[in-house]
């Protein structure tokens, strides 16, 4: 099993921009991209740099993923007396965007397609009162499909 916290802003993956094309002789293309300044590009790069550093090569077959998204605490809930623990965030950016980009950082390195995907845990939450921004991410061999059929 694989486990780490990587100290980062976590980004949802944006919609894709579209444009058309139309080359000299007539004929159009189309073609989907992400914007080059987009921070989340600089996201997948902070992901694939830290899972880099401790997994040497993709993982084969069936895959679990966990994914904690720590998102940065917002002033009014901020206190100064009382505790400040991990809050649920209940508003943008979309858990499902936020896995999309986190997978796709994934792809080719902690294994070879995300289709290897089977079993997925994730959540979003503020961090604590101390606690900086980040993701967490734990990444395993999956060996049977108990969470798929409702037992545990």
């Amino acid at each position: 099993m694989i486990a780490l916290r990587i100290p980062t802003i976590p980004i949802a993956q944006p919609r894709q921009r579209t444009t058309i094309r139309t080359t000299r002789d007539g004929k159009i293309f189309t073609g989907n991209y992400t914007p080059a300044n987009h921070p989340v590009r600089q996201f997948k790069a902070d992901v694939r740099a830290a899972v880099s550093r401790v997994l040497s090569a993709p993982l084969e077959g069936p895959v679990a993923l966990r994914v904690v998204f720590v998102l940065p605490r917002p002033k009014r809930l901020i206190w100064k007396r009382r505790e400040m623990p991990r809050v649920p965030h209940t508003s943008r950016p979309d858990l499902d965007n936020l896995v999309k980009s986190t997978k796709d950082a994934l792809n080719g390195l902690a294994w070879r397609d995300d289709s290897q995907v089977v079993e997925l845990s994730a959540g979003k939450c503020y961090a604590s009162g101390n606690e900086l921004p980040g993701v967490e991410i734990a990444i395993e061999i999956a060996h049977d499909c108990t969470l798929l059929r409702g037992e545990e």
